[in-house]
C-alpha cells in the first residue's frame, strides 16, 4: 500500500519573513490613507464641483466604517473656518484639536547644504478657503454625526443633527438638498431609538410642506418615508393611508427611497386586508432594492411576502427558504408554513407562542394572528375529505377549539365560502349535531363540461372576429386598372383566336 506523500512547505528566509511583515499596513497607515481620500473629497467640494455631492453621499456607508477621532479632528481643523463651529464639532467627538504628531506616510528629508529650497505648489489642494464652504462643512458635520451614531452617543447625535439642519436653513442653495435629506433621516432614526418618534410628526409635516414648495426632491422623498415610518410605529394606520392619498412621491427620487416607500405601502395595504395589492408592492420593493447590498431590507420584505402568501391561501416556494442569506431569518416562517400547509392548529399555536418575540420584532404578529382562520379552514377541509360524517364535538376536539359552538361556526363559515361541500344537521340538539359531507358527483355526468366547452368556443369565435376586424385590406385606389375574371377570360380567348388566324395565314403562303 502506497502511503500518502508529505510535501514540505518551503521555508522562507528570515529576511523575506521580515519583509512580508513590514508590508502589512499599520493602523496609522490606514488612517493616513483614509484621511487623504476624505481630503480629496473635501477639496473637490471646495472647488465648487457640486456634481460630486451625489457620489459623496453614495459612499457614506463605506466611509463611516473607517472614521475615528484623529481623522475627524484633522478634517475639522483643516476645512472648518468658523472657530465657533469648529469648537462645537470638536466638542461633539471629544477632541481638543488635531494631533500634533506628524502623520505617517510623510517623510521629512534633510536638505543638503547649498541646495535650493523646494518650490511650493502653486495650487495646494488642501488649503481651505477663507470664507468657508457650505458643502465641505456640512459633509464633515455629516461624518461627525455618523461617527457619533456608531459610537451610540444618541444625545450628541440629536444635538448635532438639529444644528446641522439649522445650518442648512441659513443657505439657499439647491445643491444642499441631499445633505438636508440625510439630516432628516438621521433625526428620525435617533428619535426612534430614543422612543421619541411620536413627537416628530408635526415637525416633519411642516418641513414636508416647505420642501414641496421649494421643489427639494430628495428631501421630499425622505420626509414621506420618515412620516410613513412614524405612522406605522405609532399604529396610526388611518393617518398613513391618508398621507398616501395626499402626497405624490417624486419620480426622480433615489431607488433606495423608492424601495422603502413601496415597502411601507405594502405594509399599509396588508393591514387594510388588501393582500393582492400588498404582494405587488412588496415585489416592486424587491426589484428596486440594490442587488449587491441591503440584505437586511430584503430579508424583512421576504418575511412579509411569506405571510401575505399564506393569507392568500398560497404556499411559498421552498427555494426562497434555501437561499443562504434568508435561511436563518426565515426559519420561524418556514415552520409556520408547514403548520399552515398541514392544517395543524396545535402545532401552529405552539410555533406562534415560541417565536412570538421574533414575530413581534418583525412587526408581522398582527398578520400571523389572522393565519389562525386559514389553518382552521385547511384542517376542516382535510376532515371533510377523511370523514363522510363526523360530529361537531369531535371537530372541536381535533381543532383544539374551546367550545362546540365555535367549531360549528367555523364549519358553517367554510361551507358558505365554498371551502368544503357539506351540510350541518340542525334537527338535533347542539351536542348531537354533525357535519355530513356531500358525496362528490362525477363531473362528466353533469352539464358543467358542456357549458365549459361552450364558453371556450365562444371565446375562440370572439377572438376570430376581432382578428378579422383587425385585418388590413388594400385601398381602392389601384382597383381601376385591375381587370376582372370575365375580362381576363375574354382577353385570353382573343389571344388564342389571333394566334389561330396567324397560323392559317402561314399555311396559305406555302
Amino acid at each position: 500500500m502506497v502511503e500518502k506523500m508529505e510535501v514540505d512547505e518551503p521555508v522562507l528566509p528570515k529576511e523575506k519573513e521580515t519583509e512580508t511583515k513590514k508590508e502589512e499596513p499599520t493602523k496609522a497607515d490606514l488612517n493616513a490613507i483614509t484621511y487623504e481620500n476624505l481630503k480629496d473629497w473635501c477639496a473637490q467640494l471646495e472647488r465648487g464641483e457640486t456634481h460630486i455631492v451625489g457620489r459623496v453621499i453614495q459612499f457614506l456607508s463605506k466611509t463611516r466604517k473607517e472614521l475615528n477621532v484623529d481623522i475627524l479632528s484633522k478634517l475639522i481643523t483643516t476645512f472648518v473656518s468658523d472657530k465657533t463651529h469648529r469648537d462645537l464639532l470638536l466638542g461633539y467627538i471629544g477632541s481638543t484639536g488635531a494631533p500634533s504628531t506628524p502623520t505617517p506616510m510623510e517623510v521629512d528629508k534633510a536638505k543638503p547644504s547649498g541646495a535650493r529650497s523646494p518650490r511650493p505648489d502653486r495650487r495646494p489642494p488642501t488649503t481651505p478657503s477663507k470664507g468657508g464652504n457650505a458643502e465641505v462643512e456640512l459633509y464633515i458635520q455629516l461624518l461627525v454625526m455618523l461617527y457619533l451614531l456608531d459610537q451610540g452617543k444618541l444625545e450628541n447625535v440629536d444635538a448635532c443633527t438639529k444644528n446641522y439642519i439649522a445650518k442648512i436653513d441659513q443657505y439657499e442653495k439647491r445643491s444642499l438638498d441631499p445633505f438636508l435629506a440625510k439630516g432628516f433621516f438621521y433625526m428620525t432614526l435617533v428619535a426612534e431609538r430614543q422612543n421619541k418618534i411620536s413627537d416628530l410628526r408635526g415637525y416633519l409635516n411642516s418641513r414636508l410642506r416647505v420642501a414641496t414648495l421649494r421643489n427639494q426632491t430628495d428631501t421630499v422623498a425622505i420626509l414621506i418615508v420618515c412620516l410613513l415610518r412614524v405612522f406605522l410605529l405609532t399604529k396610526n394606520f388611518s393617518g398613513a393611508s391618508k398621507l398616501l392619498t395626499k402626497v405624490s412621491f417624486p419620480e426622480s427620487a433615489n431607488n433606495n427611497e423608492l424601495a422603502r416607500f413601496l415597502y411601507y405601502q405594502g405594509r399599509i395595504k396588508a393591514i387594510e386586508l388588501d393582500y393582492n395589492g400588498a404582494a405587488q408592492f412588496f415585489q416592486q420593493a424587491l426589484r428596486k432594492a440594490p442587488s449587491d447590498s441591503a440584505v437586511g431590507f430584503k430579508q424583512n420584505v421576504h418575511k412579509w411576502i411569506v405571510v401575505i402568501q399564506l393569507l392568500q391561501g398560497l404556499i411559498p416556494e421552498r427555494s426562497v427558504f434555501r437561499v443562504a442569506a434568508y435561511k436563518k431569518p426565515l426559519a420561524p416562517y418556514l415552520e409556520l408554513t408547514h403548520a399552515v400547509r398541514l392544517g395543524d392548529i396545535i402545532q401552529f399555536n405552539k410555533i406562534v407562542d415560541t417565536n412570538k418575540p421574533v414575530f413581534t420584532q418583525d412587526e408581522t404578529i398582527t398578520l400571523i394572528v389572522r393565519l389562525r382562520q386559514n389553518v382552521i379552514k385547511t384542517a376542516i377541509r382535510q376532515i371533510s375529505l377523511a370523514y363522510s360524517k363526523i360530529s361537531i364535538k369531535d371537530i372541536a376536539r381535533k381543532l383544539a377549539l374551546s367550545s362546540t359552538s365555535e367549531a360549528e361556526y367555523m364549519v358553517t363559515k367554510a361551507i358558505k365560502e365554498g371551502t368544503i361541500d357539506a351540510r350541518v344537521s340542525f334537527d338535533t340538539t347542539a351536542d348531537d349535531r354533525y357535519m355530513q359531507t356531500v358525496e362528490t358527483e362525477n363531473i362528466y355526468r353533469t352539464t358543467e363540461p358542456q357549458f365549459s366547452y361552450d364558453e371556450r368556443i365562444k371565446h375562440c369565435l370572439i377572438l376570430h372576429n376581432h382578428a378579422v376586424k383587425a385585418l388590413r385590406y388594400p385601398s381602392d385606389k389601384g382597383k381601376a386598372g385591375i381587370e376582372s375574371i370575365e375580362q381576363q377570360r375574354e382577353r385570353e380567348q382573343q389571344e388564342l383566336d389571333f394566334a389561330r388566324d396567324m397560323a392559317d395565314e402561314d399555311d396559305d403562303d406555302f
